[in-house]
C-alpha cells in the first residue's frame, strides 16, 4: 500500500521500469506492456486495474444498494477515486484478485454536515438546515425563545437593536459558545449521519470525563459507582488496581467518571429592574392643633429607582452581575404629619362666647305658647357655623326628641350648656373641646318651625338665663 504523497517517486521509478523493460524488450522480444490504472480511495492506494470502468461499476452499484437504504442521503460516486496510470508487462498483471481487493475495500459515502467543536467532529447531520437547527435547540437549552428571537432580529438590523430597556425585564446582548463550533460540508459513512433530535439529545446529555474521587468514610465500590452513574464493572476498569468485594480505606483516591458538556452556552444579558425606595416621615408639633389631634399636611409616596445590570450566564447559570447604570427615575415623597401641641382645658373659664356667628335673638327664655321655653333661640346668623361657649367636655351628643340633634357641654365648673335643633353634630362624647371652637351646624332638627339654635345654660343642675352669661 502506498500513498498518493510518494507518486513522484511511483513514477520515477516506474519511468526506469519501463526504461529497462523497454530495453528487455528491444533486445530480447519476450514480452509486450499494457497500461494498469492504480486506484486511490480518498488518497490510499487500494488496488490495480487495467479497466477504470469496472471499479466505477463497482462503485456505482454499492452506491445504488446504498440509497435505497438512504433514499435520502446525496451518494459521492466519483470525487473520492483517483487514477495513476502505468506501463507495465502484461504477465505481471493480476486482474481478478485486484478487483476483488477493490470491491472489498471501496466504501461508500455519504454528503453530509459535520458539526465540530475545538476543531474536532462531534456529530453528522443530513443537512445544512438540521445541523444549524442542532446549534439554536443547543442555544435555547438555557435562553427563552421569544428572547432568542429579539436577539437574532437585533443583530441583523432589527427595530430593537440597540435600544435600552426602560422598563422591568430584560435582553440579550450576546451569545457564545465557549469552544470554536463549526459546521463544514463532509463525505462519511451514512451510518454516521444522526437526526436533529438525536444530536442534540448526546449533546444535552455531555460526554464522560475521567476525574479524581476521594473516598469517604464508609464508602465502598458500589455506592461510589452508584453516586456517579457508574456500574461496578467500570469503575474497575478505570481502577484496576482495586478489586471487588476490597475494603477502601478512608481517603483513597480513585477515578470515576462525570459528564462534561461538549461545549458551554455562555449568555451576556441586560436586566432593568426598579426598586421601591421608601418615603420618609415627618412629624411637624402644630401649636394651633389640639394637644392628641393628628392630620396629614401630605401624602407620602414611595420613590422609584431603576437599576441596569449586566449579566454572565453559562449553561443557564448566573456566573456574575455587574451595575451599569442607576437612576432615580421618581423621587420619594416625604409623609408629613402635623402633631398638635395645644393644649384644651377641660375645665371652663366661667365666662361665655356667643355660640352663634352672629344672628339675633328671635326668642327669649319664659313662658311661651303656655310653657316653659327654657333657653334662646339665635337666627339669622352670618354662616350656620356653631362653637362651644366654654372650655369643657361634650357630655352628649345625638338626637334627642323634640330637642332634633342636641350636644352637651360639660365645663366641670358646676355648669353645663346645651346646643339644640342642629343640622350635623361635629364632635364626639368625651372630646374636650376648647371655647369657640366649632361643634356642629345650625339647622331645624326636631320640633323646630325653622332654622335656629336653642341655647340653654344650666348651674349645679339648675336652669339659668342664658342672657345672664353671654352677649352679642
Amino acid at each position: 500500500m502506498f500513498s498518493l504523497k510518494g507518486k513522484g517517486i511511483t513514477l520515477l521509478l516506474v519511468s526506469i521500469v519501463l526504461l529497462l523493460a523497454g530495453n528487455r524488450v528491444t533486445a530480447a522480444g519476450l514480452s509486450d506492456t499494457t497500461t494498469i490504472h492504480h486506484v486511490y480511495l480518498d488518497d490510499e492506494f487500494v488496488g490495480s486495474v487495467t479497466d477504470e470502468d469496472k471499479v466505477e461499476k463497482i462503485m456505482a452499484d454499492k452506491v445504488e444498494e446504498a440509497q435505497q437504504d438512504y433514499p435520502d442521503y446525496t451518494f459521492d460516486k466519483e470525487s473520492q477515486l483517483t487514477f495513476v496510470p502505468e506501463e507495465v508487462f502484461e504477465d505481471e498483471v493480476k486482474e481478478d484478485q485486484a478487483v476483488e481487493g477493490i470491491s472489498d475495500r471501496l466504501e461508500v459515502k455519504a454528503k453530509a454536515y459535520e458539526i465540530g467543536i475545538d476543531h474536532q467532529a462531534v456529530a453528522y447531520l443530513a443537512s445544512k438546515d438540521d445541523a444549524e437547527e442542532v446549534l439554536k435547540k443547543l442555544t435555547l437549552l438555557y435562553v427563552d425563545e421569544a428572547e432568542y428571537e429579539d436577539y437574532e432580529s437585533a443583530k441583523n438590523g432589527g427595530d430593537k437593536a440597540g435600544e435600552p430597556l426602560k422598563e422591568p425585564g430584560s435582553r440579550i446582548l450576546d451569545i457564545e459558545f465557549s469552544l470554536p463550533v463549526t459546521i463544514k460540508e463532509s463525505m462519511v459513512d451514512p451510518e454516521e449521519i444522526k437526526t436533529a433530535d438525536k444530536t442534540i439529545a448526546m449533546l444535552e446529555e455531555g460526554k464522560e470525563k475521567k476525574v479524581v474521587y476521594e473516598t469517604k468514610k464508609d464508602d465502598d465500590l458500589e455506592s461510589i459507582a452508584a453516586s456517579h452513574d457508574m456500574d461496578a464493572d467500570r469503575l474497575l476498569e478505570l481502577n484496576p488496581s482495586q478489586h471487588e468485594g476490597e475494603d477502601l480505606k478512608e481517603g483513597e483516591r480513585l477515578f470515576v467518571t462525570e459528564l462534561m458538556p461538549y461545549v458551554n452556552v455562555m449568555v451576556e444579558r441586560e436586566v432593568y429592574k426598579e426598586e421601591r425606595i421608601p418615603f420618609e416621615k415627618k412629624v411637624q408639633e402644630d401649636d394651633e392643633l389640639p394637644k392628641g389631634e393628628v392630620i396629614t399636611e401630605q401624602a407620602g409616596n414611595d420613590g422609584i429607582e431603576a437599576f441596569t445590570y449586566n449579566i454572565s450566564e453559562t449553561n443557564g447559570k448566573k456566573i456574575s452581575e455587574a451595575i451599569v447604570e442607576k437612576e432615580i427615575t421618581e423621587k420619594a415623597k416625604t409623609k408629613i404629619t402635623k402633631k398638635g401641641t395645644k393644649v384644651i382645658p377641660s375645665r371652663g373659664s366661667g365666662t361665655y362666647a356667643w355660640p352663634a356667628d352672629g344672628g339675633y335673638i328671635s326668642s327669649k327664655q319664659g313662658q311661651r305658647w303656655g310653657k316653659l321655653h327654657k333657653g334662646i333661640d339665635i337666627a339669622r346668623p352670618s354662616t350656620r357655623t356653631i362653637t362651644a361657649a366654654d372650655h369643657g367636655i361634650i357630655e352628649s351628643a345625638g338626637n334627642a326628641g323634640g330637642y332634633g340633634n342636641k350636644i352637651t357641654i360639660n365645663h366641670n365648673n358646676g355648669y353645663k350648656t346645651v346646643y339644640a335643633h342642629l343640622d350635623s353634630i361635629g364632635v364626639k362624647v368625651g372630646q374636650k373641646i376648647e371655647k369657640g371652637s366649632k361643634i356642629g351646624m345650625m339647622g331645624s332638627t326636631g320640633n323646630s318651625t325653622g332654622v335656629h339654635l336653642h341655647f340653654e345654660v344650666y348651674k349645679n343642675g339648675t336652669l339659668v338665663n342664658p342672657l345672664s352669661y353671654i352677649s352679642q
